[in-house]
């Protein structure tokens, strides 16, 4: 039951905060900080008469000192500085200690010199507050101070630093400040020969990463913890290695931001190394302006939208809300999958479902008829290479004509934008599927001669980690079955990047005019594949060769040792982002010959596999000349005259 009676007010101010609030503890940080005074003032006193205080002196520095003591706590207290958590105190916290202090000592000063009869002498005032100041800052930092001894961290984790710049010693401080992490910095690795024999926040650069695996044992190295933001592949590689030679566990430190941004404590940050870290990609900035205004309030068709490059595709083309999404592909379980994981991420875009093959031409133009689309992403492609040098008729059929189906239909219906998801496997392709991929291309070539509406390109990258087909879901499995990992040749060598970046330079690459452009990804480095496996079974904590077999299964049919990116006859030139590259073809199809030798094979699917095999490898290797100046297309030609 209520009654009318009014509760009374509540005091307010910093008094009655520390009242309500944790009374018991400011209470006893004001008596410390009164000690730590009182002790100041008898020690001032013994220093000004060397020891031999006068009575009068001693009687009087007596009478005033709870004055005194009132002053220098009030100050505090007005100041704030009874509400800062010491245990996590900083520099900051120290000098705003000094402001008080400053204060209360030249009040003390000041009225002291107003006296004529002065037995509390100005220098013992001066004195005193010089002693006063470190005084109390000892006490408030007495925790952290006396952590940081020898003694007090002998049980934690001995702990090196790869890394001496900013995130490496926002790390050491944060560890010596928090020893409730138990981690013992012992020092840094670093590069940089400006640093060697430096010091920071105590702790030496012990010298460079090639001394590191010295440098573990003489200091008795319990982790190693990468601090370096964006640390490249090789270095990220060559620490591991070393790391696992001599069974010390490797961590890294994501960046600084995910302390500024609340994403867990130093502890949860020191996270475990992944593939991701071994390959070193840096993370790619699209030029967001200009993917928006390709995109934004448009029609927007993908196809193959079920599969692992189609799917990412619609994420992020989602994220700069296309009037329209329509996502294309014969996996009906996959695009209801993908349409639930999507449903109310842009509400104002309207997504459509197509179940359809792009070899079904009808079918293709009836969509096309239906949705008119502005942009197109052409996704939809058989990628696995041995399963394609069986099946080299499938390949052709999806991978040839279906590009000609949905490129014939963007061009019937206007569509702006035609972009093809092509493989660093159309160079001097070796395999059906790079074979097949490569005539998809030729005939983008020629599609942007006679098309005055659509512009047409296609983007042209490696290995995609995480997607179908990949080594790297491959080896996983492998290596959570406990083996064999099985690679194909100890020299193969493969580019990688990550499927979210691939697709966002796909975009990216969308937003360059022109007409008949191949634009290809900046892969970075090579990854040996032999490598890589012993990686990742090292990250999981396992011995190659030990805990898990390698077994060499030799290459598989269509398989190269090493992919190329770029042609011979091909010339790489700069366009407005720095990981896209332009590819001049220097070959001149025209689309009446392309299809007319698309139609041949066409003709022939039903014949000999091996013959389907060698129609499809010469017309993907036209204007390609051999060592007699003969071009496959002639060679082709020849051969299929009667």
């Amino acid at each position: 039951m209520t009654t009318g009676a009014m509760e009374p007010p509540q005091p307010v101010g910093p008094l009655s905060r520390l009242l309500n609030g944790d009374a018991a503890r400011a209470f006893g940080a004001m008596l410390l900080d009164a000690m730590v005074v009182v002790a100041a003032y008898v020690a001032a006193l013994l220093l000004r008469f060397d020891a031999d205080v006068p009575r009068a002196n001693a009687e009087f520095v007596a009478r005033v000192l709870p004055l005194i003591l009132f002053a220098y706590v009030v100050g505090n207290l007005l100041f704030g500085v009874y509400r800062t958590v010491w245990a996590y105190g900083s520099l900051g916290d120290i000098i705003a200690l000094f402001r008080p202090v400053l204060l209360v000592t030249g009040l003390i000063f000041a009225a002291n010199m107003l006296l004529q009869d002065r037995d509390l002498p100005l220098s013992v005032v001066l004195i005193a507050g010089a002693l006063v100041f470190p005084g109390m800052a000892f006490v408030k930092m007495r925790t952290r101070l006396l952590m940081r001894l020898p003694w007090a961290a002998s049980a934690s984790r001995r702990l090196l630093i790869v890394g001496a710049g900013h995130n490496g010693q926002l790390l050491a401080r944060e560890l010596q400040n928090t020893p409730m992490l138990n981690y013992q910095p012992v020092g840094f690795v670093d590069d940089d020969p400006k640093k060697q024999r430096r010091r920071l926040h105590r702790l030496r650069v012990l010298g460079p990463v090639k001394d590191m695996e010295t440098l573990l044992r003489r200091h008795n190295v319990d982790v190693v913890v990468i601090a370096i933001s964006r640390a490249p592949g090789p270095l990220v590689r060559e620490v591991v290695g070393v790391c696992q030679n001599n069974n010390v566990p490797v961590r890294i430190v994501p960046g600084v931001d995910n302390w500024v941004l609340g994403h867990g404590g130093t502890g949860d940050a020191l996270r475990e190394v992944t593939l991701d870290d071994l390959l070193g990609r840096e993370p790619v900035q699209v030029d967001y302006t200009a993917c928006s205004h390709s995109v934004h309030d448009k029609a927007v068709l993908v196809t193959g939208a079920a599969g692992s490059i189609g799917s990412e595709l619609c994420r992020q083309v989602l994220s700069f809300e296309p009037r329209e999404l329509h996502l294309l592909d014969n996996n009906e379980s996959g695009l209801y999958d993908l349409s639930l994981e999507l449903a109310g991420v842009s509400p104002e875009t309207t997504i459509k479902l197509w179940v359809a093959n792009v070899v079904e031409a009808e079918k293709v133009d009836e969509v096309f008829r239906r949705v008119r689309p502005d942009l197109v992403y052409h996704a939809a492609a058989l990628k696995h290479v041995p399963l394609m040098e069986e099946h080299p008729d499938e390949a052709f059929r999806v991978n040839v004509v279906g590009s000609l189906n949905v490129a014939s239909a963007a061009r019937t219906y206007g569509v702006g934008r035609f972009v093809l998801i092509s493989t660093d496997k159309a160079v001097r392709p070796s395999s059906i599927m790079g074979a097949t991929k490569r005539i998809a291309e030729l005939l983008v070539l020629a599609f942007a001669q006679g098309s005055e509406l659509t512009t047409y390109s296609a983007v042209r990258f490696g290995n995609v980690m995480g997607s179908r087909g990949s080594v790297v879901p491959t080896f996983m499995r492998q290596i959570e079955r406990g083996g064999p990992v099985t690679v194909m040749h100890p020299e193969m060598m493969r580019y990688f990047i990550s499927i979210p970046e691939a697709v966002s330079l796909v975009i990216q690459a969308g937003t360059f005019g022109g007409h008949g452009n191949i634009y290809m990804l900046d892969m970075g480095e090579e990854i040996n594949i032999l490598e890589l496996a012993e990686r990742m079974i090292r990250l999981r904590g396992l011995r190659p060769g030990d805990d898990i077999e390698v077994v060499f299964t030799g290459p598989r049919p269509g398989e190269k040792l090493r992919e190329e990116l770029v042609a011979d006859f091909e010339q790489m030139e700069p366009t407005d982002h720095p990981k896209v590259m332009r590819l001049t073809a220097g070959v001149d199809v025209t689309e009446p010959e392309i299809l007319r030798l698309i139609e041949e094979i066409r003709a022939g699917m039903w014949g000999d596999k091996d013959e389907i095999r060698q129609r499809i490898h010469l017309v993907a290797r036209k204007y390609s000349l051999d060592g007699d100046g003969q071009s496959a297309a002639d060679r082709f030609s020849e051969r299929a005259a009667p």
